[in-house]
């Protein structure tokens, strides 16, 4: 999946929810009828697909559509002089909090890519009505919508402050058009067929996006549906059962108008789950099952065109005996599922039936029927009852059985190390606050003087937590203070903590694998660019973070970048930046999860394809240990890049959203990095809006998961001045 577009920022965030009262707007576009001359086959689908989502959308009260079809009553020819002057039209409407629904239905394809920002050398099109051959001599399919074009168009829109889905119905393979049977067809065109030769495309490592004028803190949110991804093509299939004509419509379109109808009130993420799970179960989609769609997007959790309030219940695919959902979601041999119909239900619906946990892997787990009185418990599982319901497509964890114990210090003196008083109100108030979080997370925690994870000082009015809470003369970690807002709270941070514990131990435990029988697929470089004191306001002056960092991020954006060593001391305005290549053929999920000095978790997602294509795997991390917005952010940190096979007909292993601890409508750690990137990054970033190219080789892997870890310690600024003065 191309990720080039955008902004770093705004890729940090997940956006909520949007506004009841937005405007929807669309443009829908599609491609049934090509010029003979082009020799590009005509579809069937694009025009029932157009004709069925402005129906959906006016019953969800659209007025503003832009109908790009032919074959459609008030439809303009599509071709890519009007797409363009479509997205003009809605761009100069558009509205901050505005939802933009643009819809591509027809054929796609390759060429080659001339200004050098795809790591596979190929730029991926979509193929308007007057798309032709390539002319003798050249390499570029005339009137072909371009994935920069189209990245460009859509960041237009996000200029005006509305958020924009995307949904393309189309794919970009290799393998020609060919029926699969009389009732479906592929819908993608082999770029040979317009006289574009692939076959010299180089890929560009490290690749980097054009530049863009528009300054990202204005960009609204974005949200991409893909029907496939990019080794599959996407199909359009006949519905009519015999019994009536031209009902042809893509199996993606058909499965999304589906859901939309229906009135759920659902996530962008549970609409994804659901489609998903129709087309791998039948419901009339026949050949569905041979595609898997793929979404990306920073909307993923917000509602569906900005409708009511869903569940926000996290609900998981099953078949037959299998969920998927592992280790890397939280679940461990013992927990409990409730069983499900469908992914999301009106009012209060009764679980069909209720199942445990048997066998547990890093991203599935298998079931087995349990009572509804079933009491998990850490080393016993309830007895096998009946059967699991044939009609349950999906689970919903319950509750677990007792993870290991994580321990708590009493509360230590900072200048002396020794404990609190028993009966010190301070220990009472944190007594009380773990004593809440065990209970509001079922993460068994304690509080003991013995083999602690996490210690707790005391220094004037504020509580520090951490793996160590001083270095040199300074506190780090996470700073909790007691007074001067009101009661103090203890149960958020705790909770905060006790969830990056959680994760952090099921992917410590997952570390390492690979080995010399199923070796890591891809090669990851962790790199590091240093600041240099003289870039550092000293100890005791003034500290403004983005005027320091600003010309340190510039700087680094220009020049080589070191190793970053294990177990490393990190500074001020260093940039870390990690990236993964291929060392095998497969397309691979990977998850950047970096748990930070304050416990927040922050999830990154790229998808690495081939062996050629160096993918960066998140933004470059600013580090900060004094933060804008005066948060300090000194201490132990920890990163883990976790790798999976992307498997056939199963959702992507994208952990955004699924695991973050800190609430994005605070001011955090989180946050205040975000912010620091906004000053640093003024062009639009580097997140892409059109599928990857098809055609990659597949994995001869049958499936598997890596993780690969890092830690560091953020130093203080006196400490970091006084370690590297010396140096």
């Amino acid at each position: 999946m191309i990720t080039k577009w955008l902004t770093a920022a705004v890729s940090a965030y997940l956006w909520l929810s949007s506004p009841l009262q937005a405007e929807i707007r669309a443009l829908l576009v599609g491609v049934s009828d090509y010029d003979e001359a082009s020799d590009i086959p005509d579809l069937r689908g694009p025009k029932n697909d157009v004709t069925l989502m402005q129906d959906v959308l006016q019953a969800r009260g659209a007025t503003d559509i832009i109908v790009l079809a032919d074959g459609v009553d008030g439809g303009t020819k599509p071709t890519l002089a009007a797409i363009e002057t479509g997205f003009a039209d809605l761009t100069a409407r558009a509205q901050p909090d505005d939802l933009v629904y643009v819809h591509l239905s027809g054929h796609g394809t390759r060429q080659p890519d001339l200004s050098g920002d795809e790591t596979d050398g190929l730029d991926e099109v979509f193929l308007p009505a007057d798309s032709a051959k390539v002319p003798s001599g050249a390499s570029t399919i005339p009137n072909s919508l371009t994935d920069d074009l189209l990245g460009e168009l859509i960041i237009n829109l996000r200029a005006t402050g509305a958020d924009v889905w995307v949904v393309m119905d189309s794919c970009h393979s290799g393998s020609g058009t060919r029926s699969l049977s009389g009732t479906t067809a592929e819908r993608n065109v082999d770029p040979n067929v317009l006289g574009v030769d692939i076959s010299q495309a180089t890929a560009q490592s490290g690749a980097t996006p054009p530049p863009s004028t528009v300054a990202d803190a204005a960009l609204g949110g974005y949200l991409a549906f893909y029907a496939t991804r990019s080794n599959d093509v996407a199909r359009e299939g006949d519905f009519s059962d015999g019994t009536t004509s031209d009902q042809w419509f893509g199996l993606f379109t058909a499965a999304l108008a589906a859901r939309l109808e229906n009135g759920q009130a659902l996530s962008y993420r549970q609409l994804f789950q659901g489609i998903l799970s129709d087309m791998n179960k039948g419901r009339g989609f026949g050949a569905g099952s041979l595609q898997t769609p793929l979404w990306e997007g920073n909307l993923i959790d917000a509602s569906v065109f900005g409708g009511g309030d869903n569940s926000g219940t996290t609900r998981y695919l099953t078949s037959g005996d299998r969920v998927e959902a592992g280790l890397v979601h939280g679940l461990q041999v013992g927990s409990l599922l409730a069983l499900f119909p469908d992914v999301a239900d009106s009012g209060d619906v009764a679980p069909l039936g209720y199942a445990q946990a048997e066998e547990v892997n890093a991203r599935s787990s298998y079931l087995r029927p349990v009572a509804t009185d079933c009491q998990p418990q850490a080393k016993t599982l309830c007895d096998w009852a009946d059967s699991l319901p044939s009609e349950a497509r999906f689970a919903q964890v319950e509750v677990h059985p007792a993870n290991p114990t994580v321990r708590f210090s009493p509360i230590l003196d900072f200048e002396t190390g020794a404990p609190l008083a028993a009966n010190n109100p301070t220990s009472d108030l944190l007594q009380d606050g773990v004593a809440r979080a065990v209970e509001a997370s079922g993460i068994p925690a304690e509080i003991t003087p013995d083999k602690i994870d996490i210690r707790v000082t005391l220094r004037n009015d504020s509580l520090w937590f951490g793996p160590v809470t001083q270095l040199g003369a300074d506190p780090v970690g996470l700073e909790v203070p007691l007074y001067g807002t009101g009661t103090p709270d203890l149960l958020p941070p705790v909770l905060r903590i006790l969830r990056a514990e959680r994760l952090a131990r099921i992917l410590d435990s997952l570390d390492g694998g690979g080995g010399l029988s199923n070796p890591l697929p891809l090669d990851i470089d962790a790199e590091r660019f240093d600041s240099t004191l003289s870039d550092l306001a000293s100890p005791g002056q003034r500290i403004q973070p983005q005027r320091e960092c600003r010309p340190v991020f510039r700087n680094a954006m220009q020049s080589s970048f070191d190793g970053l060593d294990p177990l490393s001391d990190v500074k001020q305005c260093d940039v870390l930046r990690f990236s993964a290549r291929g060392n095998r053929d497969g397309q691979r999920d990977v998850n950047r999860i970096h748990i930070d000095s304050q416990y927040c978790i922050n999830v990154a997602y790229e998808l690495v394809e081939g062996k050629q294509s160096q993918r960066k795997v998140g933004d470059e991390m600013v580090v900060c240990s004094d933060c804008p917005g005066d948060v300090y952010s000194a201490g132990q940190e920890r990163l883990y890049v976790l790798v999976s096979d992307l498997e056939e007909n199963a959702e992507a292993l994208n952990l955004t959203g699924l695991v973050e601890n800190c609430d994005t409508g605070t001011r955090s750690v989180r946050t205040a990095r975000g912010e620091m990137l906004r000053e640093f990054l003024q062009d639009a970033g580097q997140a892409g809006l059109t599928r990857g190219n098809m055609g990659m080789g597949m994995s001869a892997a049958t499936g598997g998961i890596w993780v690969q870890s890092y830690r560091w310690r953020v130093l203080p600024r006196t400490e970091a001045f006084r370690t590297y003065a010396s140096q």
